[in-house]
């Protein structure tokens, strides 16, 4: 969770000016959507000049260039065939574990205050909040959450609401709003990063529930499991279940009313106390008379 990963506050250096904090976190945000490039639509010709640019080289720097370029290519390129909005997210969240790492940014002043939201006008927390996921840049666990949240809302994006834009984005605001909601129970929560990843992963689990997934390289589980696995690793690791559980209640409660309450089969009107009555004492009599007939 991302209660995990961030340190107590109290350990945290007191820092003023923030207001420039916020511009950093503006510029930082501006900065990854910024980046949203497309990817090249000629694969052979960005090959070809890469490939004129390393032969230009001198020949004791082939070795070393081509080594770097065989690390650093694929995860770029992963990087750039992503959707715009995972993209831009997960690019802003591991920009500003950075920034939170190096002491740049205080999480003091990230955090959501309901309190520094209202009376001091700090409305960046509404999203510093979901974007925080720690500053333990060295931790496994930290980006084994980055990439399930990478892959769970990829997918999302690409896949289920490809035609929909609207509606992922309404997705991801309403269950923002339960999240806030939710966190007026529990006062301790003061990022929510990690219940949104619960949530996202909730939904995905539902959208392909019988596919099979390899979870941490090691084995194989069928989707619907996933959120409940990743529970029992963090209570595992840090006993602290909750947030995960605000995430799945919030993701639970938007798939019932987005996905299966349109499909019931509700009456136009509902029946009067009389029509409900007279249906009772109908009921009643078939079955007395069906078991007379016993």
């Amino acid at each position: 969770s991302c209660q995990r990963h961030a340190k107590p506050l109290s350990m945290l250096p007191r820092r003023s000016g923030a207001r420039r904090q916020a511009l950093i976190l503006w510029y930082t945000f501006a900065a990854c959507t910024a980046i949203d490039l497309p990817v090249a639509s000629d694969a052979s010709s960005v090959q070809q000049s890469s490939d004129s640019a390393i032969s230009a080289q001198p020949p004791r720097n082939l070795a070393l260039l081509s080594s770097v370029r065989r690390v650093v290519e694929p995860p770029l390129k992963l990087w750039r065939e992503a959707p715009p909005i995972t993209r831009s997210w997960v690019s802003a969240s591991v920009l500003l574990s950075v920034l939170s790492s190096t002491r740049v940014v205080d999480a003091r002043s990230i955090c959501f205050s309901e309190r520094e939201v209202i009376r001091r006008g700090e409305w960046w927390r509404l999203l510093t909040t979901f974007f925080y996921m720690g500053d333990q840049l060295m931790s496994i666990f930290f980006w084994m959450q980055i990439y399930h949240f990478w892959d769970c809302l990829k997918v999302l994006e690409l896949v289920k609401y490809h035609w929909e834009p609207s509606s992922f984005v309404k997705m991801i605001a309403c269950n923002a709003l339960a999240l806030l909601f939710f966190k007026q129970f529990r006062k301790e929560t003061i990022f929510l990063s990690s219940p949104l990843v619960m949530t996202f992963m909730y939904m995905y689990s539902r959208e392909y529930e019988a596919q099979l997934i390899n979870f941490l390289g090691f084995f194989q589980i069928r989707c619907g499991w996933l959120p409940f696995v990743q529970m029992a690793q963090d209570l595992l690791q840090a006993g602290d279940i909750v947030p995960n559980l605000l995430g799945l209640l919030a993701g639970h409660l938007y798939f019932y009313a987005a996905e299966v309450a349109p499909r019931l089969l509700m009456p136009q009107t509902l029946p009067t106390w009389r029509e409900f009555l007279q249906a009772r004492i109908r009921a009643d009599a078939m079955g007395a008379a069906a078991g007379a007939e016993e």
